[in-house]
C-alpha cells in the first residue's frame, strides 16, 4: 500500500525534537536512531502540518495555497516522497483509517 492511499494521517513522533534555526529551516533530532534531518523551510512547513489531523491531500493543498509558483502536476508526489521520508527515518507515524 502507497503511504498516501486511503486516509491516512501524519503525526509527529513525540520523541524527535525539534530546533528551529530560523523561518528559514531547522533541524530534526530522532533520540530513537540518533538520526538528525536538515529542514528547509517547506520541510518544515509540512513537519508542522503532521499533527495527526492532515491526510496527504491536505497536506498537499496547504503547499499549493502557500506557495507560489509550485509545479501543480508534481506537487502530490514530492509531497508522498518527502513524508515517507520521514516516516522511514522514524519522524512522524502514519495512522491508516
Amino acid at each position: 500500500m502507497s503511504i498516501n492511499e486511503g486516509t491516512s494521517s501524519y503525526s509527529r513522533n513525540p520523541d524527535v525534537v525539534l530546533r528551529e534555526e530560523d523561518i528559514d529551516g531547522g533541524l530534526l533530532f530522532n533520540p530513537d536512531t540518533n538520526q538528525i534531518k536538515v529542514l528547509n523551510h517547506t520541510g518544515l512547513f509540512i513537519w508542522k502540518l503532521c499533527d495527526g489531523t492532515h491526510d496527504m491531500a491536505a497536506i498537499a493543498n496547504a503547499i499549493r495555497e502557500s506557495y507560489e509558483d509550485v509545479p501543480e502536476d508534481q506537487v502530490s508526489d514530492q509531497v508522498e516522497t518527502y513524508i515517507s521520508g520521514l516516516a522511514n527515518g522514524g519522524f512522524i507515524g502514519v495512522a491508516e483509517e
